[in-house]
């Protein structure tokens, strides 16, 4: 991956936690379980990068 999109998808992903932690009452529950899911994905797939 490019590292300029390496990093913009990192900043994407640090947004999203700040929000999945913050819990904004506008926010709907639903998308907060959706930006949950996003990132535990997210999260295996970089794992997946590091595995031998």
């Amino acid at each position: 991956m490019h590292y300029a999109k390496a990093s913009q998808l990192a900043a994407l992903a640090a947004a999203a936690r700040y929000v999945t932690e913050a819990e904004p009452p506008e926010l709907p529950a639903e998308a907060l379980a959706q930006l949950r899911q996003v990132l535990e994905e997210y999260d295996r797939q970089v794992r997946g990068l590091s595995a031998p």
